[in-house]
């Protein structure tokens, strides 16, 4: 079975089984959807072998992960979440006010995730901006300007990888916080694995 279609599977199965007891319980499974969501988007222009947003894709969804990691380790990034969010309302409704929201950085930071900051998430953004890398990696054939040309598969399977890399490892994180208990949970874990780097891909 195809792995993604496995993931999807396990967190239907679990998802269905669980309970959540307070906010910070919610926000992490909230957070943990967001996560599979966007990985699921973006494993599937990978299968339509339309890569180029997927590591647009992929930032937003390692930036909800990071988020989900904070708000485990931390019931205070709860109240950030709310405070973010309460600022938004008040600027959409014409309000003036000023914003103290947590930089990226620093939720990198928080999770201890200082490295991913640095390299992978770094990498993402450069993906995101158009750099030359990009538009030589996405848009060309050799030196031609290339329209919607199909990708390299080398460069398929590696988004694949970090794609059910980082799902699992957000399910993972989440239903260990909610204390599940069912097969999912390592089902999950030994795809997490297989992902190729352990933690996340």
């Amino acid at each position: 079975m195809d792995k993604w279609l496995s993931v999807s599977r396990l967190q239907y199965e679990a998802f269905s089984n669980i309970e959540y007891y307070d906010l910070q319980q919610k926000y992490v499974l909230l957070l943990a959807t967001r996560v599979t969501e966007l990985c699921s988007d973006s494993y599937y222009l990978c299968e339509r072998g339309k890569p180029a947003s997927v590591p647009i894709i992929m930032r937003s969804a390692l930036e909800s992960y990071i988020d989900l990691m904070c708000t485990k380790f931390s019931s205070a990034h709860v109240e950030e979440m709310n405070k973010s969010f309460e600022v938004y309302q008040a600027k959409m409704s014409g309000e003036n006010v000023k914003g103290d929201s947590m930089k990226i950085w620093q939720k990198f930071k928080l999770a201890g995730e200082s490295n991913l900051y640095s390299g992978f998430y770094a990498y993402l953004c450069r993906s995101a901006h158009g750099n030359l890398e990009t538009l030589i990696r996405d848009h060309t054939v050799g030196d031609v300007i290339s329209l919607g040309h199909r990708p390299e598969l080398p460069m398929i399977s590696l988004y694949k990888n970090q794609i059910v890399g980082i799902a699992t490892t957000a399910l993972v994180e989440a239903l260990e916080f909610v204390k599940f208990e069912g097969r999912q949970l390592q089902q999950l874990k030994a795809i997490q694995e297989q992902s190729g780097t352990g933690e996340y891909a």
